[in-house]
């Protein structure tokens, strides 16, 4: 399951932390940070500005509310997204053959047009050079065959 990103992950507390906890987390993150210490480095900007933001939404009460029912609603909508791709999954019939079974047209739409063009004889490669591209092109197949999926 995908890791929701959040302003507790910003400043690095956990999301029942007490106010105290957070005000702490934001001077020591931001002393840290602080683009005046850095001689006004980008990267370092960018992070001081993201601390500031998630200091802001947290030592708000009823905008850190409002974030903690976001959280809640995004991570039951990632949870019911992972158990319906996990049920699609559970629900594909195997037969023992399901991972070869993959046709000619689905393989030569997945191959470069300059691949195409050589196996059709329109591009003219030397001899050594196509044999060799054949080689890996074909080892590169199957190896997708035997590990997908």
């Amino acid at each position: 399951m995908k890791r929701l990103h959040t302003h507790y992950d910003n400043l690095k507390v956990a999301q029942n932390a007490p106010p105290e906890v957070i005000r702490a987390a934001y001077k020591t993150l931001s002393q840290k940070f602080h683009p005046d210490r850095h001689g006004g480095d980008l990267r370092s900007t960018k992070t001081f500005q993201l601390i500031t933001a998630a200091y802001d939404v947290l030592s708000d009460p009823q905008r850190r509310r409002q974030h903690d029912e976001w959280i809640a609603r995004t991570e039951r909508r990632l949870d019911r997204e992972a158990m319906a791709a996990l049920a699609a999954r559970e629900q594909r019939p195997w037969n023992g053959k399901e991972r070869r079974a993959r046709s000619w047209p689905s393989i030569k739409a997945s191959m470069p047009p300059v691949a195409t063009a050589a196996i059709s004889g329109k591009l003219k490669i030397p001899a050594r050079t196509l044999a060799l591209w054949t080689a890996m092109v074909i080892s590169t197949l199957m190896l997708l065959m035997l590990y997908q999926y």
